[in-house]
């Protein structure tokens, strides 16, 4: 079981190419309620990069920067550009892909900066959306250098450089999944460098014993866990093992366990017609009512309503299925 690719693939993950634009200096941006992942990669010219309460930094051609969330993130052609609009306003008004100067007067001295965007959707309510902050950093910034010296990363991101300048044909089928690789790629490289215990839950899975622990709740999390049980597999007493998982990972084991167990029941109720006392079985649960009030503690509604909220219909041609209340 690959746990990061477990979690990715129950919060469907979806990549939406933003495209290549070409900024006319001079230029801000702003990113402020950013609901979404979001990976920048410079193709050409520079930009600078301002976050609440940090240095500007410059990104030139090459280097790639993460953002998964919006918190004052500020990018512009000039590292004091005070005048800024909004991202997505940007994208609405560009032409030709062309964004041109807030100003109308595009500086002719000024080299234009070409970026290449892509967001990552998750499934609602998923362990990729809600809970965004553990899996994923605010920030990750990897500088053209770093990628080049990634054997990984360096190729991939010449693949998609390549794909987005052609279009050649079969363009829509392979760009999805170069960009769906791109978001692991960058977090491998990202983590290489992170000292150990640090990086959140994604650090947590180079930790050996923790890691085992999080394989195993995520191959059988119908399994009958207990902080006891997965300390006996991962080696460790109770205790010492209680203490690293929640400092690793963010939260105690068995509030891991049930969450997990709960997006994952969602997404069954999402996806599939099969009954609610079945789906209580696969995630653990013996008892239907006993499901039921775990999964209302955690969507504030019952599994029957969520359903039908989440779904409507469910399946080819199927009739809407009717809240159990």
């Amino acid at each position: 079981m690959d746990v990061l690719s477990n979690v990715l693939k129950v919060t469907n993950l979806t990549a939406v190419p933003l495209g290549s634009r070409e900024f006319l200096a001079p230029w801000g941006l702003r990113i402020d309620e950013l609901d979404k992942p979001m990976i920048l990669l410079v193709r050409r010219g520079s930009m600078w990069l301002r976050s609440r309460g940090a240095e500007p930094v410059r990104l030139k051609a090459g280097d790639l920067v993460l953002l998964s969330s919006g918190t004052g993130q500020v990018l512009s052609s000039g590292r004091d550009t005070a005048e800024l609009e909004h991202y997505t306003q940007a994208i609405a008004r560009s032409h030709n892909r062309v964004v041109p100067s807030l100003h109308g007067k595009p500086d002719p001295s000024a080299e234009s900066t070409v970026l290449l965007g892509v967001t990552y959707e998750f499934s609602q309510e998923g362990f990729g959306e809600n809970d965004r902050a553990g899996l994923l950093p605010e920030i990750i910034r990897l500088s053209a250098a770093q990628s080049n010296e990634d054997s990984e990363l360096q190729p991939l991101l010449q693949l998609l450089t390549q794909e987005a300048s052609r279009r050649d044909i079969g363009f829509e089928l392979v760009q999805p999944r170069l960009l769906d690789a791109l978001l692991i790629y960058v977090l491998r490289a990202w983590l290489r460098d992170q000292p150990e215990g640090s990086a959140g839950w994604l650090g947590a899975l180079r930790d050996p014993q923790i890691r085992r622990a999080l394989t195993l709740i995520h191959a059988s999390p119908e399994a009958p866990w207990t902080v006891e049980s997965l300390a006996q597999q991962a080696a460790m007493s109770r205790a010492a093992f209680a203490k690293r998982f929640a400092d690793l990972v963010g939260e105690p084991p068995l509030a891991y366990v049930t969450r997990w167990r709960m997006d994952l029941a969602a997404k069954f109720l999402r996806e599939s017609r099969e009954p609610v006392a079945r789906i209580a079985g696969k995630v653990g649960y013996l008892s239907e009512t006993a499901f039921a009030k775990a999964f209302r503690r955690r969507r504030k509604m019952p599994p029957g309503a969520y359903r039908y909220q989440r779904s409507g219909r469910v399946g080819s041609g199927s009739a809407k299925v009717r809240p159990n209340l």
